[in-house]
């Protein structure tokens, strides 16, 4: 039982290799939610478009490039902002749940790819930081 899903970013990066330039896709590691169904992946995918257009012109710093590692992470941070993320846990004394500011639901965790973890409700979702577009596990965008 469950909504599973999981959400990372990707982008295009240029590497020199032996004085040739590359061109590969770096992909940040998969955050997984138990309990995201479709909606984990919309919300990761606004609070993008929102950092992009206040801090994408920039280019100064891993952040302000769109790294997707660094924009994992910042997105991580954010999510404490959001008391449904929130850790909870049942208080078998009052009967009622008790939250935890400083962390973040049990049902979030990190995989290295979209295959390191359970996704089977809702699949896996790209979000493609050069297009500023969302992806499903089959290919379709996602407004």
């Amino acid at each position: 039982m469950g909504d599973r899903v999981s959400v990372s970013f990707q982008q295009k990066a240029e590497w020199w290799v032996n004085r040739k330039k590359e061109e590969h896709l770096e992909q940040s590691p998969a955050l997984f939610h138990h309990w995201g169904g479709t909606h984990f992946p919309k919300f990761a995918f606004q609070w993008f478009k929102n950092v992009k257009a206040k801090y994408g012109k920039n280019g100064g710093d891993p952040f302000t490039r769109m790294e997707p590692r660094n924009l994992m992470v910042q997105f991580i941070a954010h999510l404490r902002n959001h008391e449904e993320l929130r850790y909870d846990s049942f208080n078998k004394k009052s009967k009622d749940f008790d939250t935890d500011d400083e962390l973040l639901s049990y049902s979030i965790y990190l995989g290295k790819d979209s295959n390191d973890g359970d996704n089977s409700d809702n699949g896996h979702y790209l979000i493609d930081v050069d297009k500023g577009k969302m992806y499903n596990d089959k290919g379709e965008s996602i407004e």
